[in-house]
C-alpha cells in the first residue's frame, strides 16, 4: 500500500476539508493522496494540494502521522497558500452522481462536532493540537 499524505490548510480559524458524497453516504476527509515514486513527503503534499485543490502551498511543518487501515499517513500544516480552492485532478475526473467531492471551509473550533470526519484518529489528533495552531 502506498504511503498517503494529507494537508491541514488553516485560514481565518477555518480548516479546508473535502466533503464527499459516495454511494449515498456523506462525509468529510482531509485533502491529500498517495506519494509517487521518487517523491519525498513534502513534494507529494505540494503536488497533491495543487492537483486536488488548485492551491500553491508553503508547508509550515509536518504535523502528525497516523496508521490508517495499515497505511502510514503523514499530515502537514499549511497556513500560507495562494489560489482559491477548486476541485481538480483525478477527483474531478472521476466525479459522478455516486462519487462527488466538494472543497469546504469549516470552523476549526467545530471540528469535534463533525461526526462524519475521517479518519477518526486524525480528527482526534487535530482536536488535541488545536491550541498550537
Amino acid at each position: 500500500m502506498r504511503t498517503r499524505v494529507a494537508v491541514i490548510v488553516i485560514k481565518d480559524n477555518k480548516i479546508l476539508l473535502l466533503r464527499r458524497i459516495k454511494n449515498g453516504k456523506e462525509y468529510y476527509v482531509f485533502p491529500g493522496g498517495g506519494v509517487e515514486g521518487g517523491e519525498n513527503l513534502e513534494e507529494a503534499i505540494i503536488r497533491e494540494t495543487q492537483e486536488e485543490l488548485g492551491l500553491k502551498i508553503k508547508v509550515e511543518k509536518p504535523f502528525f502521522k497516523i496508521n490508517n487501515l495499515g497505511r502510514d499517513e503523514f499530515y502537514f500544516l499549511v497556513k500560507e497558500f495562494s489560489g482559491t480552492p477548486k476541485l481538480g485532478g483525478p477527483e474531478k475526473e472521476r466525479m459522478n452522481e455516486n462519487d462527488q467531492y466538494y472543497p469546504e471551509w469549516k470552523e476549526i473550533r467545530k471540528i469535534s462536532e463533525l461526526s462524519n470526519l475521517y479518519p477518526e484518529e486524525a480528527k482526534e489528533k487535530l482536536k488535541n493540537f488545536m491550541d498550537k495552531i
